[in-house]
């Protein structure tokens, strides 16, 4: 680097510290992003198998309501045509969302956060009721350069108050499999439709079984099982679950479980979603995906 000497200084000086503020903001950024992920690499309480979605499930299905192998496939495919010609219709939604999800072969933490999206223009607001407590995110389509504002938890927002972040920036990907953007039940329905025809009926072998007479917040589902006896170079999976809830006659979870060995005697969880007390068509307007609206306190310290 080329530097200009003052009385024997050197102008170089400042470029320097900005370097050094560059990194220290880019830190805290990670830190302020990361979060969970953070607590682990520095050596935090080991990331429990609790997924989304089983803890939600109150009542247990009747073995009189149970479908089996081509009536359960053909039912299961039935319900997702349903389900996103009914989702063409819907405009926004709240829920309380759940996930917990591997990255890079790490578990990460079960995360809920209460969520309000918009289809078009696409906008979306998250809270987090864990592990996070406080944190939230706004995207907001044709703002923001395109990037999403993180306002850290805790002691973390003093630190930082927000953070901009484009959706796949290397942080983001780092606690999220997949952008913030796709976000929605209506992608949800159609990555569900997409898993069950591209992947979980690969194998012939595979177990598909139907139950209805599940309940989660209170309202009834129908669960889509598929199951897989040991792995193979066909599938990885050894079991996928799909919950629809009979009312919204939409997927709201989906739960996969992949073979840790080749000897098929472990097994992990991969992922796991949930959309909780899902209100389709909700009323929204700019004010809900707006960080300067008081009425969200977002950013305040």
């Amino acid at each position: 680097m080329a530097t200009v000497p003052v009385h024997g200084g050197d102008w170089s000086a400042p470029v320097k510290i900005a370097k050094k503020r560059r990194i220290w903001l880019k830190a805290a950024a990670a830190l302020a992003v990361g979060g969970a992920a953070a607590w682990g690499f520095w050596g935090g309480e080991p990331v429990a198998e609790t997924g989304a979605v089983n803890s939600a499930v109150t009542h247990a299905a009747a073995l009189s309501d149970k479908l089996e192998g081509q009536e359960a496939i053909k039912a299961c495919r039935q319900m997702l045509a349903i389900a996103n010609e009914r989702m063409a219709g819907v405009k926004s939604l709240s829920a309380v969302f759940q996930k917990q999800e591997r990255i890079d072969d790490k578990l990460q933490p079960l995360n809920v956060m209460d969520v309000k999206v918009r289809r078009e223009p696409l906008g979306i607001y998250m809270q987090w009721r864990a592990p996070d407590v406080g944190q939230q995110v706004i995207w907001l389509e044709g703002a923001h350069d395109g990037k999403m504002l993180v306002s850290p938890a805790g002691w973390k927002r003093k630190v930082m108050p927000m953070v901009k972040l484009a959706p796949d920036d290397d942080m983001a990907k780092a606690v999220s499999r997949r952008p913030v953007t796709n976000i929605g039940i209506w992608n949800f329905a159609n990555r569900v439709a997409a898993l069950f025809e591209e992947e979980l009926l690969k194998d012939p072998n595979v177990k598909v079984t139907i139950t209805k007479g599940h309940e989660i917040s209170g309202r009834p589902c129908t669960l889509a099982s598929f199951e897989h006896p040991k792995p193979s170079k066909v599938v990885l999976f050894k079991q996928v679950q799909l919950f629809f809830d009979d009312q919204l006659q939409t997927p709201i979870a989906c739960e996969h479980h992949r073979w840790s060995n080749t000897e098929g005697t472990e097994s992990h969880l991969e992922e796991s979603y949930l959309y909780k007390d899902l209100v389709l068509n909700v009323p929204v307007n700019d004010a809900d995906f707006d960080h300067a609206n008081p009425a969200l306190k977002f950013g305040v310290k």
